[in-house]
């Protein structure tokens, strides 16, 4: 038994009595497939903007067969309009005019791929569409690449990590099979107009590698499938255009090679945050009237010197300092937003802001919506759009060029149980998104009169955490007195619970030091007390 959920019968929801309330998400209605921008040209009938060639009709109707029924339908392929791709350890570059676009995912390399189409005015009424890619080399392809919508805007000649658009959830996923994969569209190419969309790849240790449109008939294509009959009208665009011009940006760097890492290369994280201790720290418990600050001062006396804090907000966290100012340590910083407000953009522009204006001398460790789990299987909203909202939010961080800030992903430990009959990955955006893994982790055995050791509590987010060569930390545990108990036991339990985590490298641990609905977390008395002191 790991970790089941203490309180209420599932896992817990220890938000109401935080540093702020953090309410559910609001229910909402499941969201329709996300669509990308619309981009509109005033290109004449066939022909298609950004020095793309004309659409090329593939097909039409074939000599016996009934004339209505053959020309019922016929496909035609509209050639990218732009492309270009992106790579996080070159934020400043540009790689527009490069031979081949990818999406990869490597320990210390990672790409991603935007792609435009302009379907001309005039054509016919759409009924089917998707997009081809071809690969340029057979290494180490993904399993399957993903295509998703664009939620700014972009040009082939000036986009860069560091400049890149924001991407939303997946339009269409493709499994690479031969040397060409192919991802419908329909549901979203459906009149003329101009469709970006991202290329994206979330299986570790591959490349999707593919001819641009500098390859010639080799590039990405878009294939359309029409009908005779009036077409959908386009409307105006909302945002910019990709375009085929421009200054070109600096050639980039020689890129890695495709073959698998060596065991050296994948052995560990690339780059461990902190100073290699284990901080100690605690949710803050307010008493009535009292400030987040007097909070802090008085939590801080009574365990000598917190090493970090875990706060917890119901939208968008307050500007920093903070509330409180914690002053020089490393925060643990929790904040809710629903995911498809994220994926409109409503919160980019506080969020750009939030990220921008973080402090750059400290490790700065932020959650999006910890313990998701319970709000996506009341359907609240779906775990594809969660996924796509950490990839959002990612996007915006990475923007602001701090490498302080750590993308944070927390779980309930119970998630990892065979009992839970859950699949932990289902919440995962991604070792490329996801920089830091949090578990929250409770003493399940007070249910039997024990507290449970360590190994039991914590040996599979352990393990996990090291398979996905990811540094961890507890961000929240605790366990009620058990029995008879007046403290003692629960002390020798917090010690070697502290010793473990210390052990095999926790990057913090943070004590759920709450009175909550179904009893007290507290560590109120002397014993269990002191041995909370005793690790800061």
């Amino acid at each position: 038994m790991h970790q089941r959920d203490p309180f209420r019968g599932g896992h817990h929801r220890p938000d109401a009595r935080r540093s702020q309330p953090v309410p559910p998400a609001p229910r909402r209605g499941r969201r329709r497939g996300p669509r990308p921008s619309f981009y509109y040209t005033s290109a004449g009938t066939l022909l298609v903007v950004g020095g793309s060639v004309a659409a090329i009709a593939l097909s039409g109707p074939a000599p016996g067969r009934d004339a209505r029924t053959a020309s019922a339908t016929a496909e035609s392929v509209v050639p990218a309009a732009a492309d270009t791709y992106v790579v996080r350890e070159m934020p400043g570059r540009g790689f527009g005019d490069a031979g081949k676009i990818t999406a990869s995912v490597w320990p210390e390399w990672h790409t991603e791929a935007y792609v435009a189409f302009d379907v001309p005015r005039g054509t016919s009424r759409i009924t089917g569409a998707r997009v081809e890619l071809t690969f340029d080399r057979p290494e180490n392809r993904p399993e399957v690449v993903e295509l998703r919508s664009v939620t700014g805007p972009w040009s082939e000649t000036g986009t860069s990590w560091s400049n890149r658009p924001g991407t939303g959830g997946v339009v269409a996923t493709a499994t690479a099979r031969d040397d060409r994969i192919s991802f419908d569209v329909g549901s979203v190419v459906d009149r003329p107009g101009r469709y970006a969309f991202a290329v994206t790849n979330r299986n570790e240790s591959s490349a999707a590698s593919v001819h641009s449109r500098e390859a010639g008939a080799g590039g990405p294509r878009l294939v359309l499938t029409t009908r005779p009959g009036r077409a959908a009208s386009p409307s105006p665009s909302a945002t910019g255009t990709p375009d085929a011009s421009g200054t070109a940006l600096p050639r980039p760097g020689p890129e890695p090679t495709w073959r698998a890492p060596r065991p050296s290369t994948s052995a560990g994280p690339a780059k461990r945050p902190g100073d290699g201790r284990t901080l100690c720290g605690v949710s803050l418990n307010l008493k009535p009237g009292e400030t987040f600050q007097e909070a802090l001062g008085r939590l801080d006396g009574r365990y000598g010197g917190l090493e970090t804090v875990r706060l917890f907000y119901r939208g968008v966290p307050p500007a920093w300092p903070g509330n409180p100012d914690i002053g020089e340590r490393p925060p643990i910083i929790s904040f809710k937003l629903a995911p498809e407000d994220v994926l409109a953009g409503k919160h980019d522009a506080a969020m750009t802001r939030w990220f921008t204006t973080a402090p750059r001398d400290r490790d700065v460790y932020w959650v999006y919506y910890h313990e998701p789990e319970d709000n996506i299987a009341k359907g609240e909203f779906t775990a594809a759009d969660y996924r796509a909202a950490w990839r959002h939010l990612r996007g915006l961080a990475d923007k602001a060029g701090n490498q302080r800030l750590h993308a944070t992903l927390v779980l309930m430990s119970w998630s990892l149980e065979p009992e839970s009959k859950r699949n932990w990955r289902d919440y995962y955006p991604g070792r490329d998104v996801i920089q830091v893994l949090g578990w929250d982790t409770y003493n399940l055995g007070w249910k039997k009169g024990r507290y449970d050791s360590p190994a039991i509590m914590y040996d599979r987010a352990v393990t996990l955490s090291e398979q996905e060569r990811l540094p961890f930390g507890v961000a929240e545990t605790g366990s009620y007195l058990v029995g008879d108990d007046k403290g003692e036991k629960r002390a020798a339990w917090l010690r070697d619970t502290n010793a473990y985590l210390k052990k095999h490298g926790a990057l913090w641990v943070s004590y759920f030091d709450l009175d909550w609905e179904t009893g007290d977390f507290r560590l109120l008395d002397d014993p269990s007390r002191k041995a909370w002191q005793d690790f800061c």
